[in-house]
């Protein structure tokens, strides 16, 4: 059972492990701009000493041809001004890495000319070859990455390379341009790069017209934070769907009624059947913040059984989402609830708790943790908690912990944990409740070195929600359950949060559960997975600490309160399954092109540095 895993998900699976490919750039343009000098002036010196019998000159052509280059690199982005993607920056990471091609060329035909007992002087083709080398590859990323038309990519290719070859070759050595071998081995290199940039840039036809067209809008969006031209892919191809979200309002009572009702002060546990995504600053990246402040940032967000083919593609289409949740309906209410019960079965934890005839169930598979739950488990546990006599289950899932896609043993032991919880809920006595609420822009500051804002934008591993705490006070005790507004956590964070929590507050409230929104507002960073999981960047001991402080406040301000389950309806444009694979389709034959055209290059490259 659950064998099967979403078509979406594979392909959101397989797009991301070609994610660290977007790595490759230096972490800044000045490392691009200290490697392409380096480089350059390995070329420089190799090819004075070793072809053009000038070295004595060399403190004269090293300053030229560096400062001729370093003048180049900004010529580039004059000429590229008008292309999707023109950034100094990027143009500071091409040239350092057609300068390191250029350079390993001039080297290696050195060491060529050596153990093949050639005359450098009489062979100076690799000046020629890198040259060349270095320009198929900027044609290459001109087109792919800013946008440039061929004819303009191929114009402004030559340019730096020329310019740079000018400064630090005297004039009377310009001959070498001529060199045959230099040409016909150096143009093949070029007509490479011209041919993959055609091939690849169609090799998504007919459900991506351009790769390339992807490629740009896609870095426009993560590196840039412009989301416009991502936002009008993914919404043209988006499937409008009719989307329900549970919202568990409770009210604080004064006597039989709600004393809050329309104050903006009812806490909200809000579970859309949204997936939060794609990535910032795209669609619903930041739905949970936008859930959070649009209930007065009295509410917990949970990440719902849902995966990537429900990830709204526009922010246009969220603010219609939101807004569309003021028409949500009263499904059920009750007064009274259930203890916690909380179910392990091997690495799952099934934690629930019943508001009448409603239950929420939160699943766990921390330390281990796993991908995104597959809707096949919550469709059982919907159709058994019906045979149970419930009327609503609420399945969470805690996303606390990294992992894989969920094996066949883990979703067994999760189904029957979550199961089991279910029954034991069904028959357990239910009670008055009070609950409280506290949140960590809502604790005072004790340090004057920081601000109540400014402790959330300490932890990169945050979205603007930041965390929060939900205490439940139940026949003299307090339970507790933890909110993150991340994106999923380090594996031990969970268990160390709960240990540090029911340690301090021992006798006064225990935390059963704590989960994450698995926000993608935190994305963009230069990490294998492309954000920070929490935990990974803010030591454990000073986010066990908050945690304690806000269980705290949360626990004094617990009320007697009322619980009523809303439910809204949304037709929506999701992003759909069929989006990411074809994505998925378009990346895998862009990259088959590409090894066979390396392997083409490679061959050629060798044969150069033979003949």
């Amino acid at each position: 059972m659950f064998t099967r895993q979403q078509d979406s998900q594979n392909s959101v699976s397989n797009i991301h492990k070609r994610w660290s490919l977007t790595r490759i750039n230096p972490s800044s343009y000045k490392a691009s701009y200290g490697i392409s000098i380096a480089a350059a002036a390995v070329t420089i010196i190799f090819s004075h000493f070793f072809y053009t019998s000038l070295g004595t000159g060399i403190y004269i052509y090293l300053p030229a041809g560096l400062a001729a280059l370093t003048g180049a690199q900004f010529l580039d982005y004059i000429m590229l001004r008008g292309t999707p993607a023109n950034k100094l920056a990027k143009v500071f990471h091409v040239s350092a890495f057609a300068n390191m091609l250029w350079a390993v060329t001039v080297v290696l035909g050195v060491v060529a000319d050596l153990l093949f007992a050639r005359n450098s002087h009489d062979h100076p083709s690799p000046i020629v070859e890198g040259l060349m080398l270095a320009a198929g590859l900027r044609i290459g990323i001109f087109v792919s990455v800013f946008g440039a038309k061929m004819g303009r990519a191929v114009a402004i290719s030559f340019v730096q390379p020329l310019v740079f070859f000018a400064a630090f070759v005297s004039v009377q050595y310009y001959i070498i341009l001529t060199n045959t071998e230099g040409l016909v081995f150096g143009s093949s290199l070029v007509a490479l790069g011209v041919a993959w940039t055609f091939i690849a840039d169609r090799a998504g036809r007919p459900e991506v017209k351009s790769t390339f067209g992807l490629l740009q809008a896609f870095l426009a969006a993560w590196t840039e934070n412009e989301a416009s031209k991502m936002e009008e892919i993914a919404e043209s191809r988006a499937r409008t769907e009719q989307v329900s979200t549970y919202i568990s309002r409770f009210s604080a009572m004064a006597g039989n009624k709600p004393e809050s009702r329309g104050t903006g002060t009812d806490i909200s546990v809000i579970l859309p059947d949204i997936h939060p995504g794609p990535f910032n600053p795209i669609g619903g990246s930041n739905l949970p913040y936008a859930l959070f402040a649009a209930y007065s940032r009295n509410a917990i967000i949970m990440h719902s059984v849902s995966d990537h083919s429900l990830n709204i593609p526009s922010k246009k289409e969220l603010a219609k989402y939101v807004d569309g949740l003021t028409k949500a309906s009263v499904v059920a209410s009750s007064e009274t609830c259930t203890l916690p019960v909380q179910v392990k079965i091997g690495k799952s934890t099934a934690t629930g708790i019943a508001f009448g005839n409603s239950a929420i169930v939160m699943l766990s598979l921390a330390p281990f943790g796993m991908e995104d739950i597959p809707g096949d488990l919550r469709v059982d546990l919907e159709r058994y908690s019906t045979e149970l006599g419930f009327y609503h289950v609420l399945i969470v899932d805690c996303h606390n912990a990294m992992g894989s896609e969920l094996g066949r043993q883990d979703a067994s032991d999760l189904l029957l944990s979550a199961r089991q919880c279910l029954e034991a809920l069904k028959t357990a006595e239910q009670h008055k409740f009070g609950l409280g609420f506290a949140t960590l822009d809502g604790i005072p500051v004790t340090n004057s070195s920081e601000s109540a804002s400014g402790r959330t934008a300490l932890m990169p591993e945050l979205g603007q929600a930041g965390l929060a705490v939900m205490v439940i006070d139940l026949e003299g005790k307090k339970y507790a359950i933890g909110w993150a507004d991340s994106n999923n956590m380090e594996n031990h964070t969970r268990d160390s949060i709960i240990t540090e929590v029911n340690g301090r507050t021992a006798g006064q409230v225990q935390m059963l559960e704590v989960c994450t929104s698995d926000t993608h507002s935190t994305s963009g960073k230069r990490t294998k997975d492309g954000y920070y999981a929490f935990g990974t960047q803010t030591g454990i001991d000073r986010i066990a600490p908050l945690f304690v402080t806000i269980c705290q406040a949360a626990a004094e301000k617990c009320r007697p309160s009322r619980f009523e389950l809303l439910k809204s309806k949304s037709t929506i444009k999701v992003m759909g399954s069929k989006q990411f694979d074809d994505y998925s389709h378009a990346l895998d034959r862009s990259m088959r092109i590409t090894k066979i055209f390396l392997a083409a290059t490679f061959a050629v490259y060798v044969a150069m540095l033979v003949i």
